[in-house]
């Protein structure tokens, strides 16, 4: 995991998440308040942004993000359509 947290609050009261390659958002989060972003991945400017905003930005990796959303989604088409649904959780450390 990635943390920039230059000129960002001690304390962190309002979060945005934004799973996967959110990393695009994080200029609309801050114009909203929160004082830290968490997302699945990084770009340059991205760090210059949190910077300049003063919002911590966690950069905790692409599959580490998404795969939450992707097991709640089983589980409600599961008990939606009568389905057997299996979470295959392979690891990806990237």
């Amino acid at each position: 995991m990635l943390h920039c947290g230059d000129n960002a609050p001690d304390v962190i009261r309002h979060i945005a998440w934004c799973t996967g390659g959110g990393q695009g958002f994080i200029q609309q989060a801050a114009e909203q308040g929160v004082d830290a972003f968490v997302t699945g991945e990084v770009s340059e400017q991205t760090i210059h942004i949190a910077r300049e905003m003063g919002v911590h930005f966690f950069a905790a990796g692409h599959h580490a993000t998404e795969r939450y959303g992707i097991k709640a989604l089983g589980e409600w088409l599961a008990q939606t359509h009568h389905l057997d649904v299996t979470f295959v959780d392979i690891d990806n450390p990237a």
